[in-house]
């Protein structure tokens, strides 16, 4: 088993990704976010030189960041790249650089909780446009008190805390134990 700490690892992969870029902009020609964000008179090769920047400093131009706050995730620049660097990491490492460059630590968590509090909100009320109760309750989101089972189950399939964002999936697996269950050959 490898022993090596996350950011230890992180760091690692982060400083491997700085020194195969060529600062060639290929990656950067074929993104689809870049037209949108309005630096497409900027040189790629400008553009992605940025982003280094950003990596490694937080600071950066602007055309940079605004490539960095588009990404749309579409891995073109990954395909694009014939060095084996994968420019979206770079992009996220980005973020991130202008993440501690802009804001203290406590700043950065107050934002990190109240985005997560976001998602979680936007998550419940997206399922509830989409799903009908009997679906909600089959996946769970009733209150503890309402749902709990009059007898211990046989296992338990935990779904992790996103289970509202693919539905399909928990349900396509909620098919498959019950079709198993009440299969004679149980």
């Amino acid at each position: 088993m490898n022993d090596i700490p996350f950011e230890t690892a992180l760091g690692e992969r982060v400083e491997d990704m700085l020194d195969a870029c060529t600062r060639c902009g290929k990656c950067v020609e074929v993104c689809p976010s870049v037209k949108p964000a309005g630096i497409a008179d900027t040189p790629p090769v400008d553009i992605i030189g940025g982003i280094l920047d950003l990596v490694r400093t937080g600071d950066g131009p602007e055309a940079s960041r605004k490539w960095a706050a588009s990404c749309m995730l579409s891995g073109e620049c990954i395909k694009a790249c014939d060095y084996g660097v994968n420019p979206r990491f770079l992009l996220a490492m980005a973020r991130l650089g202008i993440a501690r460059a802009d804001n203290e630590l406590p700043e950065r968590r107050r934002h990190g909780v109240e985005r997560y509090r976001d998602v979680s909100r936007d998550v419940t009320m997206l399922s509830r446009l989409q799903l009908d109760a009997a679906v909600l309750e089959r996946l769970g989101q009733k209150s503890a008190s309402v749902s709990t089972p009059a007898e211990a189950p046989d296992f338990v399939f935990y779904t992790g805390c996103n289970v509202l964002k693919t539905p399909h999936i928990a349900l396509l697996a909620l098919d498959i134990m019950e079709m198993r269950s009440a299969s004679p050959t149980r």
